[in-house]
Order: structure tokens, then C-alpha cells, then sequence
């Protein structure tokens, strides 16, 4: 589902539209005019509604005043929006519908991240998508049933993740200083890098952002290349959890996996068959799928509000 964007010069625009990507790492918005026509896009900060409430409203509000702008608009038309947003966290508790009342928009719908990934991927067809990049979330759509595993947070969730990686490695380094562990090129690695301090690992850990912990997963997937005991060790563990995941949405009449995000690829060569014979190539982006959900819901004539 590719999105065919083209630019429409002078048009007159009263109610944009924005299909809205906010995410961990950023947040990515597209504005439309009331006709499904192409306008403007930016991108900005992180949007995860779990970690900071207030910096993904104004992230968000952010990317699309500099969308209205990008195409020469007033960023007051963000007040006549209509907005389909996918972010970070809106599945827990009453984050979402906070949100929904926190964005500046005349109309908006809020969904989780997970959402707009898998409209992106897969379009209107059945099809189940894996997200693992600094966190992680497992969705599936089979007619008009939608399915989720996992996508609760780092604290509780988020198997096979980029900060599930890298804490398991910190955790790994420690237990290699006090001989509980055999030492080996990747943990001597990760101590080096904090001078061989381990009281500095604590203090980095205890204080550390899941993306903090991020940052050394591609050490873990680097090493485990080199046949890294330990590196091999956590991956194991990671694809373990990730095949369970997926387990719980992958049914027998499944025919496309997607795996998106920043690691999601790299999962392709550690999957097991069940899962590598249906492995597919999303059709879209998250934002593609963001502003098809617009389009759907916001557009003149649509049948889906």
C-alpha cells in the first residue's frame, strides 16, 4: 500500500487532514486537504504517550504545524484538523482517550503505533505484523477480528526488544565481573566501555531510558554473528520469546509475517520455519498506514466513522 503523493499547488484548504506516525524514536505526520490530497509532512521527536505524556502531545502538534507550514499553510488550520494518530503507549490504561482530549484537533482518533504499523503493512488484507525495535508489539488482522500480543512497555513487556537486548547484556557484563558467568569478547567489551567499573553500569542502569538500553543491542546481534557465547545466549532467549509471541496470533491459515522496526529484520535469519515460510515485505510504511486510516475515516463521502 505505497501511497501516490502529489502535490496540488494553490489549493484553498479549511480542514486539513493528518495521518500521524508517533513513535519511541520519532514522530512522523503527513497533511492532507479535505480531499485526500497531498500537502505537506515533518517529523520531530519522539511521541510514547507511556514515557512522556507531554512530550508526545507536543511532538505531535509539532510535526503538524511544520506540515501545515512545509506546504506554505497557516499552522492555525491544526485547530480545523481531523487527525488519525498511531502512538506509542495509547493502549494502556486511559493514555489513549487522554490523548485524544490532550491534541489540539477539532477530530481526531487515537490508536496505538501497532495499529497504523499493520494497516501499513499489510493494507485491508489478513495478515499479522511483528514491530521490535527499541520496544515491541505483535499484531494480526484475519477479516475484521484484530489481534495483539505484547506492546505493554519495556517494564513488563516488549520481548525481543532493542531495550530488552541491551539490558539482558548489561545484566550479562555484571554477572561475567563477579565470575558467575564466564567472561567473553562481548562482555569484556561492554566493561571496557565502562572502565572495567561495574558500579558504573549500575549507576547508568538504574537510570538508563529504554533507549538507553537500546543502544547496545546491535552489539548483541554483531557479536552473536561472531559466535559469541553470550551474545548467542540472549538471542536465543530474544527469539524465544518472539516465536512465542507470535504464536499466540499466528494461526494456520496464516500467509504474511511482517517484521518492522529498527530490528525487526533481524530477526528474518534467527526464525524458526513456521514462521520464515510466510515471512513477507510490508507494502507500506506506519505513516502510510496512518494516513490510509484517514482517508478512511476523515475523507468526504467516507463510509467508516
Amino acid at each position: 500500500m505505497v501511497i501516490n503523493w502529489y502535490y496540488i499547488g494553490m489549493t484553498h484548504v479549511t480542514a486539513p487532514i493528518f495521518g500521524i506516525d508517533g513513535g519511541g524514536t520519532g514522530c512522523r505526520a503527513i497533511a492532507l486537504s479535505e480531499r485526500g490530497e497531498f500537502l505537506g509532512e515533518a517529523e520531530t521527536g519522539s511521541a510514547n504517550v507511556m514515557t512522556n505524556f507531554a512530550g508526545a502531545v507536543d511532538n505531535v502538534t509539532k510535526a503538524c504545524r511544520l506540515a501545515l507550514s512545509a506546504a506554505g499553510l497557516s499552522e492555525a488550520l491544526i485547530a480545523k484538523g481531523h487527525a488519525f494518530v498511531g502512538v506509542a503507549g495509547a493502549n494502556v490504561g486511559s493514555r489513549g482517550a487522554d490523548f485524544e482530549q490532550a491534541l489540539p484537533f477539532e477530530k481526531s482518533i487515537v490508536e496505538t503505533d501497532a495499529r497504523i504499523a499493520l494497516q501499513g503493512a499489510v493494507g485491508d488484507a489478513d495478515g499479522v505484523v511483528a514491530i521490535i525495535g527499541t520496544g515491541s508489539a505483535f499484531i494480526a488482522k484475519s477479516g475484521k477480528a484484530i489481534r495483539t500480543a505484547g506492546g505493554w512497555g519495556f517494564v513488563v513487556g516488549d520481548l525481543g526488544s532493542g531495550a530488552r537486548l541491551g539490558r539482558q547484556l548489561l545484566e550479562e557484563a555484571l554477572l561475567a565481573h563477579d565470575h558467575v558467568r564466564a567472561t567473553t569478547p562481548i562482555t569484556a567489551h561492554v566493561l571496557n566501555d565502562f572502565r572495567n567499573n561495574p558500579q558504573t553500569v549500575v549507576e547508568y542502569a538504574h537510570s538508563a531510558s529504554p533507549g538507553d538500553f537500546g543502544r547496545f543491542a546491535p552489539l548483541v546481534l554483531e557479536f552473536a554473528e561472531r559466535k559469541d557465547p553470550t551474545a548467542q545466549r540472549i538471542m536465543a532467549l530474544a527469539v524465544q520469546d518472539v516465536e512465542e509471541a507470535l504464536s499466540a496470533i499466528v494461526d494456520d491459515k496464516t500467509e504474511r509475517l511482517c517484521l518492522l522496526g529498527g530490528l525487526g529484520r533481524r530477526y528474518r535469519g534467527f526464525l524458526s520455519e513456521r514462521f520464515a515460510k510466510i515471512l513477507a515485505d510490508p507494502q507500506g510504511s506506519a505513516v502510510d498506514g496512518a494516513v490510509a486510516l484517514a482517508r478512511q475515516n476523515f475523507l468526504a463521502g467516507s463510509t467508516a466513522r
